[in-house]
């Protein structure tokens, strides 16, 4: 059998459990390995347009089972909603190593269109070990979608652990503006109150807003940036490296939807980073982040700006509030979310 296993390549897993997205960086990956112990693997897919990112999901799925069979992980987390991520980790198990689980770790993109439609999305997610959805909200929503509920487990985001928090100079060198600084990581996404938060920057011209992502998504997600107030800057797209000093230097932490039940994922960096924080008003968020955070009308502007001088107010107070929180929130991760997961894969 040794022998007929070698012929067909068929291997035992080894070494280290593997969490692959096609992505070039996500927060939830990188905090959650801290302490689930598995590594992190981007493969960001740099085409576009539709017959270019074909190709490129065809390369990227041939690369990402390279990846597999060469580290031979134990356990493969697949970030989702790309389904074809999740092709490659079945591939890999059903040609190379059979005893591998598999972990789908679903955003909340893939419960709705064109995710939830795409080709073999359900029958894909079927042959997942597990499924992990971020929050009692998905839950609900998969349920009534026809997911295979006896395999989704709810595991939320985790905030980083992080040893040091001291500014490194690396974003006042990218951003020249006065404090104090209200710090919005977006992605200019359709449900991102970019409008309020420019109303909210002209009611408090005191503070200076600062909105990361690419401007260049704001006008196809119905954006107007050609008024933008004088105490808004728009750095862009940054390096994790500058990314994390600006989360360092933010006196508040603003983490805005319009949308219910989506967990942001700015605000467990928030908290990781020992930031006041302050944030849309919504059940889920404030099921999750209320204890620390000053919660706002996503639609007020100044609701906005006042959450946000009362942040500042006391910034001691909130920044205590904050590490709290996550610590009290990383222990019920590890303690009770985490552990129903390893139950699941039997580990």
């Amino acid at each position: 059998m040794v022998n007929e296993n070698k012929k067909i390549g068929i291997v035992q897993p080894v070494g280290t459990p593997i969490h692959l997205a096609w992505t070039a960086f996500q927060r939830r990956q990188v905090s959650m390995a801290q302490a689930a112990g598995f590594e992190c693997v981007f493969l960001p897919i740099q085409a576009k347009g539709k017959l270019s990112k074909a190709f490129g999901y065809l390369r990227t799925l041939v690369q990402t089972v390279g990846v597999l069979k060469r580290q031979r992980p134990p356990v493969v987390w697949v970030q989702l909603p790309q389904v074809p991520a999740l092709w490659a980790a079945l591939l890999y198990r059903a040609l190379y190593c059979p005893a591998a689980k598999i972990v789908a770790d679903c955003h909340n993109a893939q419960l709705r269109a064109p995710w939830c439609r795409f080709p073999l999305a359900l029958s894909s997610l079927r042959r997942a070990d597990v499924i992990l959805v971020h929050n009692e909200a998905m839950f609900e929503q998969a349920k009534a979608i026809g997911w295979p509920m006896n395999k989704v487990h709810v595991l939320e985001d985790v905030p980083p652990v992080l040893s040091d928090v001291k500014p490194t100079g690396l974003a006042r060198s990218q951003i020249d503006a006065p404090k104090p600084w209200v710090v919005f990581p977006g992605s200019f996404a359709a449900d991102e109150p970019i409008a309020e938060v420019m109303e909210a920057a002209r009611l408090a011209p005191d503070l200076t807003f600062i909105i990361t992502g690419r401007p260049e998504r704001a006008a196809r997600n119905g954006h107007d940036l050609s008024q933008l107030p004088p105490n808004m800057r728009l750095p862009g797209f940054l390096s994790i490296d500058i990314f994390d000093d600006l989360l360092r230097e933010a006196d508040v932490v603003l983490g805005l939807t319009r949308e219910e039940g989506i967990q942001l994922s700015v605000c467990n960096e928030a908290l990781g980073f020992r930031r006041p924080l302050v944030t849309s008003d919504t059940a889920i968020l404030r099921q999750l982040f209320s204890a620390a955070a000053v919660m706002v009308s996503t639609s007020d502007p100044r609701s906005i700006a006042d959450g946000c001088r009362e942040a500042i107010a006391d910034p001691l107070l909130r920044s205590e509030l904050s590490s709290k929180l996550a610590m009290a929130r990383l222990n019920s991760w590890t303690d009770e979310q985490f552990s129903s997961v390893n139950i699941a894969l039997g580990a």
